[in-house]
């Protein structure tokens, strides 16, 4: 029941202020598979976006600076198409990709690598 308490406030969906404590790798590979899909972009690589229609602004900006500083992930608040909903976009410059990859594709189930951009054959 406390895991339920830290993410559910009034029975609306929350973002803790120490979530920071359990984004892992793991973790951070269950959002994606989850609510996240690859961007592709002409000229190479694309970027991975993850959506967080459920959170405010500022919940969104917290998230987007865990994986700036926890991960060292290259990454932006980009808002959709819906009022008030945003999403994070982690950009394929600097590496942040192949960051991403080297962290979260050991616990990525195989089914969902077409999330990172990477094919399977």
């Amino acid at each position: 029941m406390w895991i339920y308490e830290l993410f559910y406030k009034k029975g609306n969906k929350i973002v803790s202020l120490n979530i920071g404590n359990y984004i892992t790798p793991l973790t951070l590979a269950i959002w994606i598979s989850d609510d996240g899909c690859f961007c592709p972009s002409t000229g190479g690589r694309g970027g991975v976006r993850i959506s967080c229609n459920s959170f405010r602004l500022e919940e969104v900006e917290y998230l987007t600076n865990i994986l700036r500083t926890k991960f060292d992930l290259d990454c932006t608040i980009q808002k959709i198409y819906l009022k008030d909903k945003y999403s994070i976009y982690i950009k394929k410059k600097k590496y942040s990709i192949t960051r991403l990859e080297n962290f979260i594709l050991p616990y990525l189930h195989i089914s969902m690598h077409y999330k990172l951009g990477v094919l399977n054959k």
